[in-house]
Parts: C-alpha cells; sequence; structure tokens
C-alpha cells in the first residue's frame, strides 16, 4: 500500500490532543481543505472530479481515463515492500490526495521500455544526459553484430570497443578524437566500426563528426546498422541544437537554441518516422519531436503532439508511461501554452479549469482568470466533445461567477443508468454543489444518495462520505450520519465530525453504539471526556467515564495513533502546588466551579498534558467538514482567563493568587506569545503582573522562581 497523503484522523486530532497543529499534509508544507468546493490549487488538495482547485494533472489523468488512454490501477510495488505504512490506500480515503499519491495509480507502464535514452521520463520531458543510453546502446549494438555476417573475431574487437567506451558525460567541451579499434577489416565489419565511431564522438560531445559517422553508417544496406543510424543523426543534431540552451540548474534558455540545428533534428526525425513508421525507434522520434517543438516555441506543434500521444494508447507509440506524459504535457505545454495554441479538447478543458482559479476572499482579481465569453468562444475546438464543453461553461457559472442558477443550466438533471465516467461524476458533484449553494439540501442529499451505487469504487465512492456528511451536516442532521443505515462509512470524515461538532448526547450514543468500530468508540469516550472537563460539563464526567469501550486490539501504530485514554487518569501532582487527581478534581468543579484552588489544578491539568491550543478547542474552517457549529455547551477553558480572574479576586488566598500571577506571566515565556490560550495581553500588564507578586508575595516560592517577564 501507499503512504497516506491526508493525515490519519488521529494525527488531526491525538488527536493534535497531544500536539498542536490539526490538519497537515505528508510533505508538512500543505494544508489540504476537507471540502469540494475549491477555486485554490494547493498540491495536496485533489479530488476526484474535475475541479479548478485540482491540480492540472489530476484532472488531464482524469479526462484521459475517461477516454480509455489511462487506467486506474493497484499502486506499482516497492522493492522492499514498504510493509510499516498505513494500510489505507488513498483510492479508499474520502480526502484530498496529492499528485504524486494518484500518479502512482495511473497506467499503463509498459513492462518493456524502450531501451534508449528517450524513453526516460526526465530526458522526454526536456532534461537528461545524452549518456543515458550508453549501457542499453551497448547491448543492442552486440546483439546486432552477433545476429550479422561479421566475422566472429572482428564482432568480438568490435563488442569489446563498444563495452569499453567511458564518455565524460558532463564535460562543457568535445572529448578527444576517437582512435577506432584495430584488426576490423570485412566491409560489414567497416560500416560497423563506423557506426561505433558515431556512437563514440557523441557520447563525447563530438557531434560533427558523429554527424558524419552516422551517416555513413545510415548508407549501409545492413538493417540495423541503417535504421539506427537514421535515427541517431536526429539525436546528434537535436543535442547539437541544445548544446549551451541550459543552464547549470537545467533551465532553459531560448535565445541559446541553435535554430539551424532544431530544424535539421526535426527534419531527421520526420525523415526516420517516413521511413520507419513502427520502427524500434518510433515512439522515440515521436517523443523528441515534442522536444523539437518546445525548444522551438512552437505550441500549437506540440500541442498537436501530445494530442496524438495521448489518443494512442500502445508502448510503441509512446515513448514514456502515461502518468509520466501527462507530468511532461504539463509543464511544457499547459502551463505556458495560451488556449489559441490548444485544439485538442482534453487539453483545453484541462487549461480551462486552470485559468478558473481564484481566491475568492482576495480583492485583487486574478488577470489570468478566464472571462466566459473567451470561454463561448472555444465552441469550435469542442465539437466533438460538447458534454465536455457544458460542464466547463457550468463550471464557469459556479466558481467563477458564484451563480449556481446558471452552473445547473449547463448540467444534467438526473444520474446516468450505469456506472459514471469521470465526467459524468464531475457533473453530477457540480449539480450537488450548486444545489447546496441554493441552500437546497434535500434536493442535494438525494442525488448524493442516488450517486452511491453508481460511484466508482476507487476514489468516486469514498468522496461522496465526504460530501453526505457535509450535506446533513449544514443541514443540521448531523446524527444521520451515524445512524445506523448511514452509507457514510469513512472513519477520517465520521470521527472529524465527533471532535468537532457533536454533542454530549450523540458521543454518548457513538461510546454505546455495539455495532460501530471499536476505534471510533473509543474516540467518542475519549471526546466526550475532554469536552466534559474542558467546557464545564463536570457533573456529566463520572457517569461518562463509566461507560465501557472495546479495548484495542492491536498495539499502537506510530502512523496512525489513536488518542490516549490515559489522560484522563491524571494522578494530579503532590509538590509545588499541589493539585489532586483528575476524578477529584472533576468533582470539586461541579461544586465549586470558580474556586481559585479548582481552577489552578485544571489549568495544571491542561498544561502538564500539553492541551494549550489544541484541535478540540476549536473547530474547522467554517466552510469545511467539521466546520459547523459545534453541539456541545459551553465555552473552552482558558488558563489564562482563569488566572486573570483569580488576579482580580481580592478574595482569592495569597498562595493562589500568587501563583495565578506566576502561571499568567509564564504563559508568555519565552517567546512573548501567549502558549495558553493565544489572546495577546500588553507588555505593561504583565509588567504589573511581575511587580504585584514581588512586591505583595515577596516570601512566595513562586515570587523566587520568577526572574524576569517576557
Amino acid at each position: 500500500m501507499i503512504l497516506r497523503i491526508v493525515l490519519p484522523l488521529a494525527l488531526l486530532a491525538a488527536f493534535s490532543l497531544q500536539a498542536g497543529s490539526a490538519r497537515a499534509s505528508g510533505d508538512f508544507t500543505c494544508t489540504p481543505a476537507w471540502k469540494l468546493d475549491k477555486t485554490i490549487y494547493s498540491d495536496c488538495d485533489n479530488l476526484p472530479f474535475l475541479s479548478p482547485g485540482n491540480d492540472s494533472r489530476v484532472n488531464l489523468a482524469l479526462l484521459l481515463v475517461d477516454a480509455g488512454q489511462a487506467q486506474l490501477g493497484p499502486p506499482p510495488q516497492t522493492d522492499p515492500p514498504q510493509t510499516e505504512l498505513p494500510t489505507t490506500p488513498i483510492s479508499d480515503s474520502a480526502g484530498p490526495f496529492t499528485l504524486e499519491a494518484f500518479s502512482a495509480l495511473i497506467g499503463p507502464r509498459a513492462p518493456g521500455a524502450l531501451k534508449d535514452a528517450d524513453s526516460s521520463p526526465d530526458y522526454a520531458s526536456g532534461e537528461g544526459s545524452r549518456c543515458r543510453s550508453l549501457a542499453d546502446g551497448a547491448a543492442a549494438f552486440a546483439a546486432a553484430l552477433g545476429a550479422s555476417a561479421v566475422p566472429e573475431a572482428e564482432g568480438a574487437i568490435l563488442t569489446g570497443a563498444r563495452n569499453a567506451l567511458s564518455p565524460d558525460c558532463n564535460a562543457a567541451t568535445p572529448s578527444a578524437a576517437y582512435a577506432p579499434p584495430q584488426g576490423v577489416r570485412s566491409p560489414l565489419g567497416r560500416q560497423f566500426a563506423r557506426y561505433l565511431a558515431g556512437t563514440a564522438e557523441f557520447y563525447g560531445g563530438d557531434y560533427d563528426d558523429a554527424g558524419k559517422d552516422f551517416a555513413a553508417a545510415a548508407a549501409s544496406p545492413q538493417p540495423w546498422l541503417k535504421e539506427t543510424a537514421t535515427y541517431m543523426l536526429g539525436r546528434v543534431a537535436l543535442n547539437q541544437a541544445q548544446w549551451d540552451a541550459f543552464d547549470e540548474y537545467g533551465l532553459l534558455s531560448p535565445d541559446k537554441v541553435d535554430a539551424a540545428a532544431l530544424k535539421e533534428a526535426d527534419a531527421a526525425f520526420q525523415a526516420y518516422l517516413a521511413a520507419y513508421p513502427a520502427g524500434q525507434y518510433a515512439a522515440s522520434a515521436r517523443g523528441l519531436l515534442r522536444r523539437v517543438a518546445w525548444l522551438g516555441g512552437q505550441p500549437q506543434k506540440l500541442a498537436a503532439a501530445y494530442a496524438w500521444s495521448f489518443a494512442h494508447a500502445g508502448p510503441a507509440e509512446r515513448n514514456v508511461a502515461i502518468a509520466d506524459l501527462v507530468l511532461e504535457a504539463d509543464d511544457k505545454l499547459l502551463t505556458k501554452a495560451a488556449a489559441a495554441d490548444i485544439s485538442e479538447p482534453t487539453l483545453l478543458a484541462t487549461r480551462d479549469l486552470m485559468v478558473m482559479r481564484h481566491d475568492p476572499a482576495d480583492p485583487k482579481p486574478n488577470p489570468s482568470l478566464i472571462k466566459f465569453e473567451d470561454l463561448l468562444a472555444q465552441r469550435p475546438a469542442f465539437a466533438g466533445r460538447p458534454d465536455l464543453f457544458e460542464y466547463l461553461l457550468a463550471a464557469h457559472r459556479f466558481y467563477v461567477e458564484a451563480d449556481p442558477a446558471g452552473a445547473l443550466s449547463h448540467l444534467g438533471v438526473a444520474p446516468p443508468a450505469g456506472p459514471m465516467t469521470d465526467l459524468g461524476f464531475s457533473q453530477l458533484v457540480l449539480r450537488g454543489l450548486a444545489l447546496e449553494a441554493q441552500k437546497n439540501f434535500a434536493g442535494a442529499r438525494l442525488l448524493w444518495r442516488q450517486m452511491i451505487p453508481l460511484a466508482r469504487p476507487a476514489f468516486q465512492r469514498p468522496m461522496l462520505d465526504l460530501a453526505l456528511a457535509m450535506n446533513q451536516e449544514r443541514d443540521g442532521r448531523l446524527a444521520q450520519v451515524f445512524a445506523a443505515a448511514s452509507p457514510v462509512r469513512d472513519p477520517q470524515v465520521r470521527e472529524t465530525l465527533l471532535r468537532n461538532d457533536a454533542g454530549p448526547a450523540l458521543l454518548a450514543q457513538q461510546v454505546k453504539a455495539e455495532t460501530a468500530p471499536g476505534r471510533e468508540r473509543r474516540t467518542a469516550r475519549y471526546v466526550l471526556l475532554y469536552k466534559d472537563v474542558m467546557r464545564g460539563r463536570y457533573g456529566a464526567f463520572a457517569s461518562d467515564a463509566a461507560l465501557a469501550v472495546p479495548k484495542a486490539e492491536a498495539p499502537p501504530n506510530p502512523d496512525d495513533p489513536e488518542p490516549d485514554p490515559k489522560l484522563f487518569e491524571w494522578s494530579g501532582h503532590a509538590e509545588g502546588y499541589l493539585c489532586e487527581d483528575l476524578r477529584k478534581l472533576v468533582k470539586a468543579l461541579a461544586g465549586a466551579p470558580r474556586s481559585s484552588h479548582n481552577l489552578l489544578c485544571l489549568g495544571d491539568f491542561a498544561r502538564l498534558n500539553g492541551l494549550d491550543g489544541n484541535a478540540l478547542n476549536a473547530s474547522a474552517p467554517a466552510d469545511e467538514l467539521g466546520g459547523a457549529p459545534t453541539q456541545f455547551p459551553g465555552q473552552t477553558f482558558g488558563r489564562l482567563d482563569a488566572y486573570k480572574l483569580i488576579i482580580a479576586d481580592p478574595k482569592a488566598p495569597a498562595n493562589d493568587r500568587a501563583y495565578a500571577l506566576y502561571r499568567a506571566i509564564n504563559c508568555f515565556g519565552p517567546s512573548g506569545y501567549n502558549r495558553c490560550d493565544g489572546k495577546d495581553a500588553p507588555q505593561s500588564e504583565r509588567a504589573r503582573w511581575f511587580h504585584t507578586l514581588k512586591s505583595d508575595y515577596p516570601k512566595s516560592e513562586w515570587a523566587s522562581a520568577l526572574k524576569y517577564y517576557w
């Protein structure tokens, strides 16, 4: 299995109870948004339908799956297998995913990729060394010699000479002149020797001499020599064209491309394909013609080349796997070309979705945002794909114009009779989002439920858990998510709602639900007890703590931990400021919730267990899963507020007040930022606390312990 990119819920909450970050991605630089309506790009935040917020490469891959040019399969096996990673693949999760994780599932990946430099994804994308084919080329040379009429002794000399080549592939200047091997006298042997000279010169960077020798070898009647040398003439010219075009970081300087050599390369590859349309290097030649178009700044020609490649699925026609071709097309074409450069519907639709991206909260308009009239002008390009064009019009109405009624006018009204394509799924998802934007939650909910039996098990079906759960959450029907017949089964979705939204009754229900997964029951109990303590339901704590849940059957998984129930076995402390254990403390709080001693000990419980600013003290963003108003009563306990209450109480015992002053000042140490609850307090106020502690309680151990304030 592959690594889940959206963090498992326990890491979102462990719940983030023990740490602080509520939501992070696998590389810790990207925060996925648990929602479906997205217009801002984020590289870890993709969903399985056509969306402006998706990585363009995900959108392109989805369209290629629909066209039958790509498939979603199991992840490739690693060597050795990664057995210690979480066991749920991203295709079974309702959460957002990264491009890398998704691309690992895209096939086909040819088992026998062409064995030359240009079958490499990096080289085909525009980067790479001329020597990438050095080893494989030696094997092909030896095989051709062995099948030829070259005398065995000469064949051994030539094979040895080929295997002995060790060029400096990174040299800035051509290698020294090549010295051909001695002892090769037969006419055919000399033809192979001439090809070998061209090979040595090519890998050594001596393209002028390599071109001459390959041209001579291409005149040979021997089939392998003739075809391979003809192909190599194109590679020679292409390498000449780009000799000084890349800087030390691999970045292209178009003005440094040799236009004459590039034109020669184009002619050479075209000549090869004309002579050998199904030749052993045909796929590589077509891939390098894409490179020629890219180096030459010819986006229309490049777009046509990608359109051809995407329409031909066989490994004999493509020089790279489909997932790599998607990456290449995005980097070399979609991120640079104008709409007028692209006439193929799949590529154009992918670009159109890219230029619908914008931040609704940004007052500055996105200069690249496509206008509706410009989109309408593309209708001729979509003459063969009216369904895709209507989807783009609907997407513009919804995402750019915030016009859900306009979007609905371009969308179908009912799910299809059979399994859904990715475009069909996208149409229905957008319809559901438009209905919800109109507050027609009942209509959207019916649609989500109709889609469930038709959805593809991978990606589509899990995402509907998110759609239906958010619908019920926003429509005040949270309990329906947890009803016995609920189709919402994704554990991250359910646990997010328990953590953020659920009230005491629903949490207690899930603790007792014997048909619910054991982990969910344990999570519900944890959240219930935590919020009992931190939101002031002290009287309910004892009875809620008595609710039994199944024990965890497996040892903790470091990649997917559960929240630790030992939190509620806190034993207090018998040194410094004395506090009883948590059960006694909560019972005391139930009788005297504003007692200075009880509040200080509750503060120590939070402080010593790392509960300041944790995920259960806040909700998700309002437009995301878990962002609806909580159904749990009470305000979250804040340590600094409690300390300030005691500081302001002249009747508070002296030791309590001194300890409150000490702890309030330490909320800001050593950074000056309030670690207790994030609220600011002027430094003048913190100075006043410090001087009060030192002047009013000079003999207190807390005054002695504090040397300065922050």
